[in-house]
């Protein structure tokens, strides 16, 4: 059984404390069979049913490296911190939603992120455009409490006039990341409990990766044509609702 498991953090935990090429080499067996195959093995389940509510996903899950690349930052250290699989389209400088492990457990989550402006403008506008309905879900959500918000640099000249205030850091970003606070533990099974939290973030993907003209009718799919796993889900999503939100 390759799992995702208690055995998958500690491994993280201790690559943390360690994190050298020596004591990799000496716990490679470790990490094959706690980290990296765990991770195969919930990529490959997780690629059709992300595939049904992604349609732009290709069904190739891409799981990433555990060695950093050091060539141009050689003060990085060898080795991630944390390992992840992401979904979404093959397109550079795209939204991905993803499944992340690392010392303190496992989440979810999605970013996006780029050096020029224009690939986040359609994020951007969507929070602008649709700010209440962002609002309700995300409070719905739990975004500031269980859920947690990274940022890259700001732009520090506004990208738009009268920015709301909450928004403001979500769209002077020139890349961001949200986040499902770690968990330790599963309810179910790996692969469920992953699925069901990938269908929570995948409102935040939709508003990362639609267009404004596209974003309603992707939202209204949800709970429509696409079923949600869960009454927790079920229940976010509903918050989705244009009929509450006229603009």
């Amino acid at each position: 059984m390759h799992d995702i498991s208690h055995e998958t953090f500690s491994f993280m935990a201790d690559l943390w404390e360690n994190n050298n090429k020596g004591w990799f080499d000496e716990n490679r067996k470790r990490y094959e069979q706690h980290v990296r195959l765990p991770l195969k093995k919930a990529a490959e389940a997780l690629a059709e049913p992300v595939a049904a509510i992604i349609p732009e996903f290709d069904g190739k899950a891409k799981i990433s490296r555990i060695n950093n690349d050091i060539r141009f930052a050689p003060d990085k250290p060898p080795y991630k911190e944390h390992m992840w699989i992401s979904f979404g389209a093959s397109a550079r400088n795209s939204a991905e939603l993803f499944s992340a492990v690392g010392r303190n457990g496992w989440a979810t989550g999605c970013g996006i992120g780029a050096s020029r402006r224009e690939p986040l403008d359609g994020w951007r506008r969507n929070l602008l455009t649709y700010r209440d309905i962002w609002r309700e879900y995300t409070g719905a959500l739990g975004l500031g409490v269980k859920v947690l918000t990274y940022f890259d640099k700001l732009y520090k000249k506004p990208l738009f006039p009268e920015i709301p205030e909450d928004l403001e850091q979500l769209i002077q970003a020139k890349g961001i990341w949200i986040i499902e606070a770690p968990k330790t533990s599963f309810n179910d099974n790996p692969e469920l409990d992953l699925f069901r939290s990938l269908c929570r973030m995948l409102p935040v993907y939709l508003f990362m990766s639609s267009s404004v003209d596209l974003l309603p009718g992707r939202l209204s799919e949800l709970g429509d044509s696409i079923e949600p796993p869960d009454d927790e889900t079920n229940r976010l999503w509903k918050t989705l609702s244009f009929n509450r939100h006229p603009l």
